[in-house]
């Protein structure tokens, strides 16, 4: 079984928008019954940069989250503006490790300035609320839920993001239940 997570921590690496950490770390300790904590911003890891594709690899970040965990009871949640990458995908909107505890979400796809389209500041916040619970989801051994409507649903195309809820089925929330008693 996994170890009971003792805090949420969140770390704005680059130039995140604080204002949206701020209001994500109000909201995240409810759903999750746990205590959140902000970091002082952290620099983008210069190592974790791909000139060839302009993108930073995720798992580069996650070790770097890693090290600045307090003790091994925190789940840390990078939030970036940068485009991350993984190996066999050409962008990721975020990423998580259970065995470290760490994920890290990108906004740069989130922004309507990417699909060519008027920026819209009503999308950003639910489209990054509902990717961090996704992977805090995942690091809490809770499965992707098949409910498109679930925020938990595995979503990875903008559309799909912005059609499903912000909240969890009753499924899923069974599954959080059980991790609150481990």
């Amino acid at each position: 079984m996994a170890l009971l997570k003792a805090k949420i921590v969140i770390a704005p690496l680059g130039e995140a928008d604080l204002a949206m950490v701020n209001r994500l770390a109000g909201t995240l300790g409810g759903l999750f019954n746990r205590g959140v904590d902000i970091l002082k911003g952290m620099r983008m890891p210069t190592e974790a940069y791909n000139e060839t594709r302009s993108q930073y690899y995720a798992r580069i970040i996650l070790s770097k989250l890693e090290r600045v965990k307090a003790n091994n009871r925190e789940t840390i949640i990078g939030i970036c503006e940068e485009d991350l990458y993984l190996p066999n995908a050409h962008y990721v909107l975020g990423y998580a490790d259970d065995l470290s505890s760490t994920a890290v979400i990108s906004l740069f796809h989130f922004r309507q300035d990417f699909y060519g389209l008027p920026e819209d500041d009503t999308k950003m916040y639910p489209r990054l609320y509902k990717e961090v619970v996704r992977q805090m989801s995942r690091l809490y051994s809770i499965p992707p839920c098949s409910n498109p409507v679930c925020v938990n649903f595995n979503s990875d195309e903008m559309m799909d993001i912005d059609d499903k809820s912000t909240r969890m089925c009753d499924v899923c929330l069974q599954k959080l239940q059980k991790v609150y008693i481990r």
